[in-house]
This record gives C-alpha cells, structure tokens and sequence, in this order.
C-alpha cells in the first residue's frame, strides 16, 4: 500500500515534494527494480513561485495517467515527484529498461513538452536524495495531517483530543500505560486495535510545535518498554472531547 508524504524542501525557492515512503526500506523490491525512470514535464503556465497552474493540471494529470499505465505494463513503480523552477518532475523505479522505451513511445502529442531517460541505478541515489526518515518522516506526516484538518474546515484555533498510538511488546501494556498517564496523558483501559496498542491521548492546540513535544515525550516515556510510536488522530466533530477518535494514520 502507497503511503504518499507531502512536504516542501529549504531550497530557495523551495521545491514541493512528494514522496512514497514505503519503499524507503523496501530492499527487495529496490534490489530487484534497479533501473530509474526520470520524467521531465516543463514549457507548461506556472504561478510567481514556478509552480503548476491550476491550468497545468490537466496536462500533468494526463501524464501522470500515461507512466501509470507503463509502470502496470513494465514491472514499475512512481515513488516520487518534485515540482518546482518551472519543471515537474516524476520519478519510478522499474525491472527493466523497457518501461523508459515505452513511456517515450506515448508522450507525443502532449501540450507540455515532456523529457524521458531511462538508467540503471543500484543504489536509489535519487528516491534517496528526497527520502524522509525519523523525525523528519514525523515531522512532514505532522504538517500533511494538519493540512488536511485545514482543508477540511476544522478550527485550528481550537484545542483538540489528539490520541496517540504506541505499540508495546506484549505483557508490557499495565506497565507502559501507567507511565503514560503519570507523564500526563490520558490512556485507554482497553486497546482497540490489538493486545499490545495503547491510545494515550492529550488536548492541546494541533501545532507541528505542539506534536513533535508530546511525540518527544511519548518516545521517552515508552522507550523503557520497547515501545514503538504508530501515529496519531483526531475525532473531527469533537474538539477537546475523546469520543470516537478517528485516526489519521496506519
């Protein structure tokens, strides 16, 4: 299963990335998929920022529906695109080098102009210049699903019930949950999702600054346990209130 991180890079100007980040520590299928597929779109309108206009779309979209269709046929995966300067560019990994022939062979006609090569790259130096790990991983989840929480209309201005998701070796659940709420975090008498997965949940503004603090706390709190931190969630039509928490990540 896809799991596509969003997040902006410190260039000037900064590009916008977008990353699946399942395949960071996927050694089989990176092992067996050594040949990089680099498209190119660019001549297309963009903003001040050099990014895709909203009139860009179509053409980009079309695209993007034409490597996915080479990547079904040829044994290829997307896993990452960066868009910025003027360009938008999508990368995949494929089995083979027949996967850049055949997307070449489909761009034709297009309204943007598009460039395709095609390479063998062992060591996945390019997904690898844009993979997030650790806290910069948490960090870009933090902001996509604050985003989202934005989009959706829901006061951020307003504190909310976060729940917290932290998986112990089993036997461990008394003593790690006991730790949790003399931390100061409120914990769930039964696990909900299996019998190792703790919900330890906090209100509080949902800020990066704010997230990354209680994570911070929750890693150190657990880690006596060996406990793992899954992710976190809000309930949408409760603020501050811990009623049917709806989580926001696997």
């Amino acid at each position: 299963m896809a799991d596509w991180i969003p997040y902006e890079t410190s260039d000037n100007p900064s590009l916008e990335v977008s990353i699946d980040v399942d395949y960071a520590d996927d050694d089989s299928f990176r092992k067996s998929h050594p040949y990089l597929l680099t498209v190119t779109a660019s001549r297309f309108p963009t903003d001040d920022d050099g990014q895709p206009t909203d009139a860009s779309a179509q053409a980009l979209f079309a695209l993007e529906q034409q490597l996915e269709s080479v990547c079904d046929e040829h044994d290829a995966a997307t896993v990452c695109t960066v868009s910025g300067t003027g360009t938008y560019e999508i990368y995949a990994y494929a089995s083979g080098p027949d996967a850049g022939t055949a997307l070449h062979d489909q761009v034709n006609g297009l309204t943007i102009g598009v460039d395709v090569t095609s390479r063998r790259e062992d060591d996945w130096a390019t997904y690898e210049r844009y993979a997030l790990r650790g806290e910069e991983l948490e960090d870009a989840r933090d902001s996509d699903q604050i985003a989202q929480m934005d989009e959706a209309g829901e006061d951020l201005d307003e504190p909310f019930l976060v729940v917290f998701d932290v998986d112990v070796p089993e036997g461990k659940e008394a003593a790690a949950s006991k730790a949790l709420a003399s931390a100061g975090f409120g914990v769930s008498e039964e696990p909900y999702d299996s019998d190792t997965v703790i919900e330890a949940s906090r209100s509080m503004l949902v800020t990066p600054g704010n997230l990354k603090a209680a994570r911070t706390e929750i890693l150190r709190t657990i880690a006596p346990f060996g406990g793992t931190y899954e992710g976190w969630g809000i309930d949408p039509d409760e603020e501050g209130a811990d009623d049917d928490v709806e989580d926001d990540e696997d």
